[in-house]
C-alpha cells in the first residue's frame, strides 16, 4: 500500500513539473479581429471565413476569407464570398471546409458549401430551414449539424434537431432529435470521436425568467443506431465553449461565456470518451468564444469574443500531444 502511495505522489510531482513546459505559441495576428467565423484546415493551411467584429459601436458582419500558412506563418487573402456568413455549422476534412447555413447579419441561411484549397467556393446543397448557431462535425461522408435556432435574433426557436447532409450530393437527411434535453440548444460544442458524434454546453432561453441559460448536459450520437445517450456532464455551464478532437478518445473543450458574473471564460476540460469523464487541461491563453482548429500536429485558437461588442484578432497554437500531455491527473 505504501510504495503504491509513493508511486502515486511521484507521479503528482513529476506532473507538476512538466505542467510548465507546455505554452501556447502566439502566432501573426488574424489580419482583423474577429468571432464568428468558419475556419478549417485545408490543404495543410488554415483557412478562416466570414465572421463578425465591431468599428465605431456598430456590428459588422464579414464576407471575408482569409488563408494562414503555418510553413511561412503568413496571412494571405483570398476571394470574397457571395454575402456575409457568420455562425454556421462548420466542419473540414482536409480538402475542402464544410459550412451550413448562418447568417449575414440580416437573416438566417440554408445554404451548405464547401470551400477548397484553391479557394474555390461550391454551393453544395440547401438544409430544410435556415439555422444560426448550429453545431457542426463531419462523420462519414456527412456534415452534422446539431441545434442552432431559425431565426437569429430569437433564442425561444432553439432545436435540438440533428440534420446529416450528404456531401456528395448535398441531400439532407433528419436524424433523431435529441430528447433527453426539455429544451434545445444553440451554439453547442460538437465534435466527433471514435466515430461517434459527442455536444456538449449550449445555451436555451428560459421562457418563464426570459434569460438565457447556459447547459452543462453532454449528449453523444450513434448514427449507426440513430440514437442519443447522455454522457458525463461538463464540469463548467457554459455557452460559445469550442470543441477540437485531439485523437479517437480525446475531445478538448476551452473557452465560451459562464455566468455574466464569471464573463467569459478560458477554462478548458479533455472529455475521455472512452471513460467518460472530463479532466481540467491547459487552459486557452485568452478568455473568450475562440475557434479551435486542428492542423497537423497542432491545435489553433483563431481570435473570438473576448468580450461585449469586441473581437479579438489574437492567433495561437500548441500542440495537440502538448495537450494530452498537460491533462491533470485524477486523485
Amino acid at each position: 500500500m505504501i510504495p503504491r502511495l509513493v508511486t502515486h505522489l511521484l507521479t503528482i510531482i513529476a506532473f507538476m513539473n512538466h505542467a510548465h513546459a507546455a505554452t501556447w505559441e502566439k502566432l501573426p495576428s488574424l489580419p482583423e479581429p474577429n468571432g464568428g467565423c468558419m475556419a478549417g484546415c485545408v490543404g495543410g493551411k488554415i483557412i478562416v471565413v466570414g465572421g463578425t467584429n465591431w468599428r465605431d459601436d456598430m456590428k459588422r458582419w464579414l464576407d471575408t476569407v482569409r488563408v494562414f500558412d503555418p510553413a511561412t506563418k503568413q496571412w494571405a487573402i483570398g476571394p470574397s464570398l457571395p454575402h456575409p456568413l457568420a455562425y454556421a455549422a462548420f466542419a473540414s476534412d482536409g480538402a475542402r471546409l464544410y459550412m451550413a447555413g448562418g447568417a449575414d447579419g440580416k437573416r438566417a441561411r440554408r445554404e451548405v458549401y464547401g470551400l477548397d484549397a484553391n479557394l474555390k467556393l461550391v454551393h453544395i446543397g440547401d438544409l430544410p430551414m435556415p439555422v444560426v448557431f448550429a453545431g457542426g462535425a463531419l462523420q462519414g461522408g456527412r456534415l452534422a449539424v446539431f441545434g442552432g435556432t431559425p431565426d437569429p435574433d430569437d433564442w425561444s426557436k432553439v432545436t435540438a434537431d440533428l440534420h446529416a447532409v450528404n456531401l456528395t450530393n448535398g441531400i439532407s437527411s433528419p436524424r433523431t432529435p435529441l430528447t433527453g434535453l426539455s429544451h434545445g440548444v444553440g451554439i453547442p460544442a460538437v465534435a466527433v470521436a471514435g466515430g461517434g458524434l459527442y455536444t456538449f454546453t449550449g445555451a436555451w432561453l428560459d421562457p418563464a425568467s426570459q434569460q438565457v441559460r447556459n447547459v452543462a448536459a453532454a449528449f453523444t450520437f450513434d448514427f449507426a443506431s440513430n440514437s442519443w445517450r447522455p454522457v458525463a456532464p461538463c464540469p463548467k455551464p457554459a455557452r460559445g465553449v469550442s470543441a477540437v478532437a485531439l485523437d479517437d478518445s480525446h475531445i478538448y473543450l476551452a473557452g465560451g461565456h459562464g455566468t455574466d458574473a464569471e464573463g467569459f471564460l478560458s477554462t478548458a476540460f479533455i472529455y475521455n470518451a472512452s471513460k467518460d469523464r472530463h479532466t481540467p487541461a491547459l487552459p486557452l491563453p485568452l478568455a473568450g468564444m475562440t475557434c479551435l482548429v486542428r492542423c497537423g500536429e497542432f491545435v489553433y485558437a483563431l481570435g473570438g469574443e473576448d468580450r461585449k461588442k469586441h473581437r479579438s484578432d489574437a492567433c495561437f497554437r500548441i500542440r495537440a500531444a502538448e495537450l494530452l500531455g498537460e491533462t491533470q491527473p485524477k486523485l
